[in-house]
């Protein structure tokens, strides 16, 4: 009698995810995730066709997450500071909680997952999301015809929020300080 596990999609995931920040995509395989999980491989198999498949999963879920919070505070009527500090903030708390997990969206990467559709496709959104807050503060210096502004800033606020993590881990309040006011100060 085959044995039969409770919630047995959202135990393959919470155990990949522990994995994927514990090691990285790269070290993690099915049999690793089942040895954690106490699950057949085959079972996974039969819920995730392979790791790419169960990794691109568990990113889209949770920035999906993200980007509900992150157009809901867009959308707000608020003073361009508070806008601005609601958004880096739940953009920085965000990215912190996952912990590194899908680090590879913001930082440039040459690895192959990088390269799948639905990998650019999440990328894009999450940069979409930014350039968009940024025009909802509608003054975005654009004086420069020749450069896009709004996508350099958006990749700037995002690499820095991952230099922050990296170099400056213990200061998290004052790191979304600095952030906002490097937008703030990046806007007219």
């Amino acid at each position: 009698m085959p044995k039969i596990i409770k919630d047995i999609e959202n135990t393959i995931k919470q155990c990949s995810i522990k994995l994927f920040i514990d090691f990285g995509y790269n070290a993690v395989d099915m049999r690793m995730i089942s040895k954690n999980s106490k699950i057949a491989v085959g079972t996974i198999y039969n819920y995730y066709e392979n790791k790419k498949e169960l990794y691109l999963n568990i990113l889209e879920e949770s920035w999906q997450s993200t980007f509900d919070k992150l157009d809901k505070i867009s959308t707000l009527t608020l003073s361009k500071r508070e806008k601005s500090e609601l958004f880096i903030e739940a953009l920085y708390e965000d990215i912190e909680e996952r912990n590194g997990l899908g680090k590879a969206l913001i930082a440039p990467s040459s690895d192959e997952l990088m390269k799948d559709e639905r990998a650019i496709k999440l990328k894009n959104n999450l940069l979409l999301r930014v350039e968009s807050f940024l025009n909802s503060l509608n003054t975005v210096d654009e004086s420069n015809k020749y450069l896009n502004n709004k996508t350099r800033l958006a990749e700037c606020l995002l690499t820095s929020i991952l230099t922050m993590f990296e170099f400056h881990a213990d200061e998290k309040a004052y790191n979304i300080k600095f952030l906002v006011e490097f937008i703030n100060l990046s806007i007219k």
